[in-house]
């Protein structure tokens, strides 16, 4: 008998101290979209396919007051000074002080900012750009009143890969706005 009192006394305080543990290995298990700040991003602004679109290189600058600081490179003259901070929360993805992307992740899931309604439309495409190919990307669709829509996909721990857009300058049609052409090692 004492014996088994032991035994459930030691199951008991083992179960106790691992079940605050598995909570915490699931929110550390969220998985991230910032983008990575150990490569540079080169960008099309349009389709992959568009000989006369312009392209831009943004590498990492520095972590500042829990912001990723991102910014073309200097010698990129197309959009010098474009820049922009982006960090996570427990409830999304953050560029500048915009929730982009919420928390879990879940096809359905929806939020509004402004003017701006945001709907998680898919969660496991697998998409191919110039530079690679991404598994697992969530699409996001904004749907901005009385303009139209954009809709960004968001690679596990790359960040943006593609944006399309349809509004009322696109007379209909869906355009591609952003496309990552090359990742690469710093």
């Amino acid at each position: 008998m004492k014996n088994l009192v032991k035994f459930l006394l030691v199951f008991v305080l083992a179960l106790s101290a691992t079940l605050p543990l598995s909570n915490l290995t699931e929110a550390a298990k969220q998985t991230s979209y910032l983008m990575n700040t150990k490569k540079t991003y080169t960008y099309k602004q349009g389709a992959a396919s568009d000989k006369s679109a312009t392209s831009y290189t943004l590498e990492f600058g520095k972590k500042e007051d829990g912001y990723n600081h991102w910014s073309t490179i200097p010698e990129d003259s197309v959009v010098e000074g474009f820049g922009f901070g982006e960090y996570e929360k427990k409830d999304g993805l953050y560029l500048n002080d915009d929730k982009i992307l919420a928390f879990p992740v879940k096809k359905g899931k929806s939020w509004k900012d402004g003017n701006s309604t945001y709907e998680i439309r898919a969660v496991n495409w697998t998409l191919k750009t110039p530079a690679g190919t991404f598994k697992n990307v969530v699409e996001v669709r904004e749907t901005i009143k009385g303009y139209g829509y954009y809709t960004f996909f968001y690679a596990p721990n790359v960040g943006l890969i593609l944006r399309t857009s349809k509004d009322k300058f696109t007379k209909g049609k869906t355009i591609t706005g952003l496309t990552l052409m090359e990742l690469k090692n710093k």
